[in-house]
């Protein structure tokens, strides 16, 4: 709670009120200000050390007092329970993959993608950070000539390649196709194609819709200007791991 020093708002007052404003004391004055919440976004990766940490702290209430006394003096200048601490968290064992997906299910649509446009969907960014190692595509029109890759917004519309590779083979029309890849991706970035004559199923209502540019714009690095198209969603889905 806060404590005044004098009349709330005349000379001073330090503290929370209602757990929402804080008062602080800067030079001769006082501020008020909203109270600040600490980003906690529980990731996989918190929640696994968190567990790690909380397994040594029970580690070592388990041990007898003898036990813990005979930790002291072997880390200079730590107490038993920091040197035994110290010793249970040097040999962290890694981290479990996080599963990635990144964009649509591939499953017959209402509509097709257009032919000779890179295309990306804005459904579904990536989850994490990592490599794409599998996609699945669900095709409209025979496909032979198809790019897939990773992009990201650089300023609204405005949308780059981080990383791409072709997809070898002949798509027959109706076709669902998994293949395996190996394409970088960050958290947040959006999944696309390229395809000279073929296309992919496609909706285009009810979604977050798609960005689309006439010709080839899928090597990395490259960086272009795109058209928005309101409520699509293509049939383009990734997985990997980050």
């Amino acid at each position: 709670m806060a404590k005044p020093k004098s009349p709330l708002l005349s000379l001073g007052a330090r503290g929370t009120i209602a757990d929402s404003l804080t008062f602080q004391k800067r030079g001769l004055a006082t501020i008020v200000r909203k109270k600040p919440i600490p980003k906690d976004p529980k990731s996989p990766a918190q929640l696994a050390r968190r567990q790690i940490y909380r397994d040594a702290v029970a580690s070592w209430n388990s041990l007898t007092l003898q036990e813990q006394e005979a930790w002291r003096g072997i880390c200079p200048g730590l107490t038993p329970y920091q040197c035994f601490m110290s010793e249970e968290l040097k040999y962290v064992p890694p981290l479990p993959p996080i599963p990635i997906d990144i964009g649509s299910p591939a499953i017959d649509r209402a509509s097709q993608t257009t032919a000779n446009y890179t295309t990306i969907d804005k459904n579904n960014p990536a989850n994490a950070t990592g490599i794409i190692t599998s996609i699945e595509f669900q095709v409209q029109y025979r496909i032979r000539f198809l790019t897939v890759g990773t992009f990201y917004s650089t300023n609204g519309n405005t949308l780059k390649c981080r990383a791409s590779e072709a997809i070898p083979g002949d798509f027959p029309t109706g076709s669902t196709q998994t293949k395996a890849v190996n394409i970088a991706v960050v958290e947040g970035d959006y999944i696309g194609f390229y395809e000279l004559a073929g296309r992919l199923e496609r909706d285009t209502e009810g979604f977050a819709g798609i960005w689309g540019i006439l010709n080839k714009h899928i090597d990395p690095g490259d960086e272009w200007v795109y058209d928005f198209f309101a409520g699509d969603a293509i049939s383009l889905y990734g997985v990997g791991e980050g």
